[in-house]
């Protein structure tokens, strides 16, 4: 059996292949999708998951919440980039490896809420995907999924997250 931190850093290195391939202009642009989707299932998690799927089961939530996202991801991935297509001096490799990087946090954001879907809905493919054990190092790199960090701890209340997307809408737009 694989831990879940073990899956999340495969999955971030994962997309980090795929960022360097892809490259670093059309990365932060499905970085902005990625985070503004994970903003946002976060801010409205009470909502969502208190007033909407109050009815639902704990699977049928995370199904719901993990649909939603993909299809975020998916269009965010699917995007034109707003650069320019013909530039006279780029470098290839250098492009390659910015866009493996984004690509790196990229999978790391997707590998990390998906988990943090998991935990908030009580791990509710029981058979398939267990909750860590006390002990366990995956209990413990539970406190580094990212929207755990971005909310400043397990109580804290967000502001850090709210930061974070202002200053990737603004590197956005001058970077792009």
């Amino acid at each position: 059996m694989i831990q879940l931190s073990s899956l999340m850093w495969i999955l971030a290195f994962f997309f980090a292949v795929i960022g360097f391939v892809r490259g670093w202009n059309r990365e932060i642009v499905a970085l902005a999708g990625i985070a503004l989707s994970m903003f946002a299932l976060f801010q409205f998690d009470a909502l969502i998951r208190g007033t909407l799927l109050l009815s639902f089961s704990f699977t049928q939530t995370f199904l719901i919440q993990s649909a939603i996202f993909f299809t975020v991801v998916f269009v965010a991935y699917r995007n034109k980039s707003f650069a320019p297509t013909r530039r006279v001096h780029t470098n290839r490799f250098q492009t390659g490896l910015l866009g493996g990087i984004v690509g790196f946090f990229n999978g790391y954001l997707i590998g990390g809420t998906l988990w943090y879907f998991l935990d908030i809905n009580e791990y509710p493919l029981a058979p398939y995907i267990l909750a860590p054990g006390a002990n366990s190092p995956a209990a413990h790199s539970l406190s580094s999924i990212p929207v755990v960090i971005l909310n400043g701890g397990l109580g804290g209340s967000g502001e850090m997250l709210i930061v974070g997307m202002i200053v990737l809408f603004l590197m956005v737009l001058m970077l792009v």
